[in-house]
């Protein structure tokens, strides 16, 4: 076959390997067609392979479900004997839904009402169930009355309870903590006492919180990479069970894999099972979520192949000369044909830049990527971001209203509100559940709700938070939501914008023309800005480096476009314009 290759080195995305039963590494920037390669490698090993057969198939993990669905489309027919999901929805279903049973009564876990898997919210019942059972109840019922517990003291602990997560000690034991130390602030003096006499009150082992949920069932995501270590590791035979089934199994974005991850994939490698993996250490953007940006260059198996694929199928070849001027570590080569205009860094007002943009493009779309969540839902409102809080919603408790009752319906509605109007229903709904309750009354009181404040949408918007307050109490009908007295609470919602608040609200999965640069991963688009909040941020163009996750956020931002790229940032001194000024490979103008 003409397009075949047998040695190790730099490759094109069109080239597909002869010999199929070797690990590799794919190292690709990005544009580089990571997606299109994998998609043909796997067609290649369905046409080849003599050890899938009719049961057996190839396992493809990528990191989100839009990626799972490109991959789908683009296998066509041949998806039926690929299983492409993430990562928590493999493990689920090859792992835990069989093997759970195996391990569950070491960990109290209830396996009769396990049902899926799902994000990690602490709930008010759950921490106050947590309290009863806690070391210190005794001493904790002693120094705190029940209405400051319930009051003063709750949000701050849920703040806390749900910084819960899982990763290795230094023995390769997996283990849960807390990322953030307990921070229980702004409270009345009365409140505080009990903290400075017992400043360890409330301390207990993070995994007798999580037993609460396991013992009803509940498994969050974190816990699915937690139980499927475990099971792997108190019974060697499943990982034979799973590489029976696949003996092939590829991960794409493998820079954004949480460390339990790898390990879990190592250990598949270790017999039988072919593992590729693909991906781009300057492309590691989701540090907080546990990735590491070294680990795709560390994971190693016996015999494991390195490959570069070098090209840039996606940008012009202006755009792929600024890449390669932020990068020094790869040099992309574009396509011979696809010109365009050099990148320009627009100095200005965000707002003004964006419309002399935008008419400069005519018809075409501009998509917008942000570093912050608040500047790009201010940009879709076109607001000017620069004198918000960005802050408003999580201190909301602790540094503004500090009435539970008021607080577990507000803010949950606030956010209901503006994800329903990003036409996220299910997730709007999930939000109010936390007032109303998951049963079917609930469920109907928090649509007829989120129907009703939508109807007076325009009414509160740019109005202040006490406009939408009392609005919420008329059409939500609830008996005993709380007035306001003189003080810092009324305060707050008389000068304070509805607006400002909704600005806050993290749409999930936005599809919108102006997200923040996470959000944007594994998509391109034709015509990007990139928004910078302040002068230092332009140092990623004057001094290259993308040894940090900031650096390597504004490359991803920058990658995404395919014909033209834009910058923006509000001011700049002379020395720093004269640097850009004397680059070739971008324009600047002032405006």
């Amino acid at each position: 076959m003409d397009n075949q290759i047998a040695s190790v080195g730099n490759i094109d995305s069109d080239k597909i390997f002869d010999d199929i039963e070797h690990h590799f590494r794919i190292s690709a920037g990005p544009g580089a067609g990571k997606t299109h390669w994998l998609v043909n490698h796997i067609k290649q090993v369905l046409h080849r392979s003599e050890r899938l057969g009719k049961c057996r198939k190839i396992a493809c993990i990528t990191y989100t479900n839009t990626g799972v669905e490109i991959i789908q489309n683009r296998l066509g027919s041949s998806a039926n004997q690929v299983d492409v999901s993430t990562i928590h929805s493999f493990l689920y279903r090859h792992i835990i839904k069989p093997y759970m049973h195996f391990i569950a009564d070491e960990f109290g876990f209830n396996t009769a009402k396990l049902d899926g898997h799902d994000d990690f919210i602490v709930s008010k019942g759950k921490c106050l169930q947590w309290l009863k059972e806690h070391q210190n109840s005794s001493l904790i019922k002693k120094e705190i009355n029940n209405n400051q517990l319930h009051g003063l003291y709750i949000t701050g602990l849920i703040e806390w309870l749900s910084t819960i997560s899982c990763k290795f000690d230094d023995k390769d034991g997996l283990y849960f903590y807390f990322k953030k130390k307990l921070s229980i602030h702004n409270y009345r003096k009365e409140a505080l006492k009990a903290l400075q006499k017992y400043p360890n009150i409330f301390v207990d082992q993070p995994i007798k919180f999580k037993a609460i949920y396991w013992r009803d069932g509940i498994m969050h995501h974190d816990d699915v990479l937690f139980f499927s270590f475990k099971i792997i590791e108190k019974y060697p035979f499943v990982l034979d069970i799973v590489r029976a089934k696949f003996p092939y199994f590829f991960v794409d974005e493998f820079q954004d894999s949480n460390p339990i991850q790898v390990e879990i994939l190592r250990k598949i490698g270790q017999s039988e099972t072919v593992v590729g993996i693909i991906g781009d250490k300057a492309q590691s953007i989701f540090g907080f979520q546990g990735a590491e940006a070294e680990q795709f260059e560390q994971f190693t198996l016996a015999g494991i192949k390195d490959y570069i694929i070098c090209n840039n199928r996606r940008s012009t070849r202006q755009i792929i000369d600024f890449l390669n001027h932020v990068r020094s570590d790869l040099t992309q080569q574009g396509q011979d044909d696809f010109y365009g205009n050099k990148p320009i860094i627009y100095v200005g007002d965000r707002l003004e830049i964006i419309s002399h943009i935008k008419n400069e493009l005519g018809n075409e779309i501009l998509t917008t990527l942000s570093w912050k969540n608040i500047t790009a839902n201010a940009l879709k409102k076109e607001t000017e971001s620069k004198d918000l809080n960005d802050e408003l919603l999580d201190d909301f408790f602790n540094k503004y209203d500090n009435n539970s009752s008021r607080y577990r319906l507000v803010v949950p509605c606030i956010k209901a509100i503006e994800l329903c109007r990003e036409k996220k229903i299910k997730e709007a709904l999930k939000e109010l559940k936390r007032y109303f309750g998951s049963d079917n009354e609930g469920k109907k009181c928090a649509l007829e709700l989120l129907f009703a404040m939508n109807s007076h949408y325009d009414k509160y918007y740019d109005d202040t938070l006490m406009t939408f307050y009392q609005t919420l109490k008329s059409c939500s009908g609830i008996s005993g939501l709380s007035g306001f007295k003189s003080g810092k609470p009324k305060d707050f919602y008389d000068n304070t914008s509805y607006k400002n608040l909704a600005l806050c609200v993290n749409i999930v999965e936005d599809q919108s023309n102006n997200i923040t640069i996470h959000k944007s991963k594994g998509n391109e688009f034709d015509n990007v800005l990139l928004v910078l909040e302040n002068e230092k941020d332009i140092s990623f163009i004057i001094s290259p480096k993308l040894d940090s996750e900031e650096s390597r956020l504004k490359y991803v931002a920058i990658s995404r476009a395919i014909k033209n790229l834009y910058i923006s940032v509000p001011a700049i001194h002379k020395k720093e314009l004269n640097q850009l000024q004397q680059l070739e490979i971008v324009e600047v103008i002032k405006c």
